[in-house]
């Protein structure tokens, strides 16, 4: 069952105005290939899971980029079956700017064996003609296909802040 659409707005609540509804578009799609898992039970009766980021590419509305060896996304498998994941890589643009990435959310395992996922990303960059990638907010989608263990696909949607 889908839930409703909140009809009320900021005005709704006090505030003198509301503001209009936040545009989104496709900022980059990133492939990132993935090392051999690492996954075990914790005496805290939880599973933690570790899958080594050790390459991979970006695109982006005019950039490419590539992802360097030595980041890893950090996942526990919750209870119902899901993963609460957070991957932290580094991404080199063509032109030698470092882009450090946060991805955080959760996957959710599919009937023929994949996993889906919405996150929320965060864009660390220097100073320079790159810095509008970390000036904006971004939802994500993963997508971890069933036959298919070295490498999570991500689209990264920018809401223009």
């Amino acid at each position: 069952m889908k839930p409703e659409s909140v009809s009320a707005d900021m005005t709704t609540l006090g505030a003198k105005r509301t503001l209009a509804e936040p545009t989104v578009r496709k900022a980059c799609v990133i492939r990132a290939d993935l090392g051999p898992a690492l996954e075990f039970a914790t005496t805290q009766g939880t599973t933690r899971a570790m899958f080594p980021i050790v390459g991979g590419e970006a695109h982006g509305a005019g950039w490419k980029g590539r992802i360097l060896p030595g980041g890893a996304d950090f996942a526990l498998r919750l209870p119902d079956g899901t993963y609460a994941i957070e991957a932290r890589y580094c991404l080199e643009l063509d032109d030698g700017t470092p882009v450090m990435i946060t991805n955080a959310g959760r996957m959710v395992e599919q009937p023929d064996g994949s996993y889906f996922g919405r996150t929320r990303a965060e864009l660390e960059v220097p100073e320079g003609k790159h810095r509008h990638l970390g000036d904006a907010v971004y939802f994500g989608t993963a997508l971890a296909e069933a036959d298919d263990a070295e490498h999570v696909y991500i689209e990264l949607w920018e809401a223009p802040v």
